[in-house]
């Protein structure tokens, strides 16, 4: 199995990170920030919020939070970067990936803001009926047998995402390999800011808000352990209804195991299974369209071939205003310990 020959090679990061002020994972985060203020600002006046007895417009405040935050990160590489600590390091690099939840909430509320709650939902749900001849959103989890054991492992399944997309590079930083860890970082990051200004105009909100039976009884009708309920607390307390088309939860995955494959053989095969019981719990906890899953694994697969030469082509614009920002905040250069 040599998907070692998949990732085209790339200089992201290699022989030259060690001379920079930031990142590409800073300045395209950064740059992600002013694109969602910039978003916040076209839809003020559709939401608000109360603050200490105050109403206010809640995109006026999100997109001021969000000039903020290219702030709060030009502060953190400015305090840490000369630090040869591996424990600071370590939070300056990888703390992007704090970010992914926050900008994948926000991408839906603006999608649904831009749109006044219109979707897609319709085409993708009639795509599945066409292939099976029924929705497999609404009658997959029927067919499983009605256990909390089973209930709990396609659950964990759908919450190991996290651990997935993220551990793999922090044990590569932990053994020393960092020139990895960055290229790794980089390209899951970049794919996952690519699909959240996509989902933004591209409103799908999947079967648990398109069919009305799915929608009223929710997830009462799942009963798990540990993982299960706190995997319906996060589902009852949370804006979800958008960015179901393709799966990001299958697309980065995706990557992710192809890339760990490539750094971290025996971790990549013990993730398989999960990655794949993460692919079916997708369409079990109705959270996607079947078909959202297939197209979830072809944008992984582009993205995956895509992303590297696609920096590759835009590192001098990346470097040029590392440059220029390190210089005027007077930074000290990146020292991987």
């Amino acid at each position: 199995m040599k998907l070692q020959r998949i990732e085209p090679e790339s200089r992201l990061v290699l022989g030259e990170y060690r001379h920079r002020y930031f990142l590409s994972t800073d300045i395209l985060t950064i740059f992600l920030c002013i694109l969602f203020s910039f978003f916040s600002f076209w839809n003020t006046g559709k939401m608000f919020i109360t603050i200490m007895d105050v109403q206010l417009d809640r995109e006026i405040v999100y997109g001021t939070f969000f000039l903020l935050i290219p702030m709060g990160i030009m502060v953190l590489c400015r305090h840490v970067n000369a630090r040869q600590n591996r424990f600071t390091m370590f939070f300056r690099i990888f703390y992007v990936q704090l970010m992914y939840a926050f900008f994948f909430r926000e991408c839906i509320i603006l999608s649904q803001l831009m749109f006044d709650g219109m979707s897609f939902d319709a085409v993708f749900a009639s795509m599945d009926y066409a292939i099976f001849g029924y929705q497999p959103s609404k009658h997959f989890h029927e067919q499983v047998p009605d256990n909390r054991l089973v209930t709990e492992i396609f659950f964990f399944s759908y919450f190991f995402y996290y651990v997935l997309i993220t551990t793999g590079w922090w044990l590569l930083y932990l053994k020393g390999k960092y020139e990895k860890a960055v290229r790794s970082l980089t390209i899951v990051t970049v794919a996952f800011y690519i699909m959240y200004v996509f989902y933004v105009f591209f409103p799908v909100k999947g079967p648990k808000y398109f069919f009305p039976e799915l929608h009223e009884v929710w997830y009462n009708k799942f009963q798990g352990y540990f993982i299960t309920d706190f995997m319906k607390c996060i589902f009852n307390n949370m804006n979800i209804g958008g960015a179901a088309f393709p799966s990001s939860h299958v697309a980065v995955s995706f990557i992710a195991l192809i890339l760990n494959f490539r750094y971290n053989r025996i971790l990549a095969w013990i993730y398989l299974p999960l990655t794949i019981l993460l692919y079916l719990s997708t369409v079990f906890i109705y959270a996607h369209y079947f078909v959202d899953v297939i197209a979830g694994i072809a944008t992984g697969i582009i993205l995956y071939l895509v992303i590297p030469p696609m920096i590759r082509r835009i590192q001098p614009v990346i470097t040029w205003l590392e440059n220029r920002l390190g210089k005027l905040l007077n930074m000290a250069q990146l020292k991987l310990p």
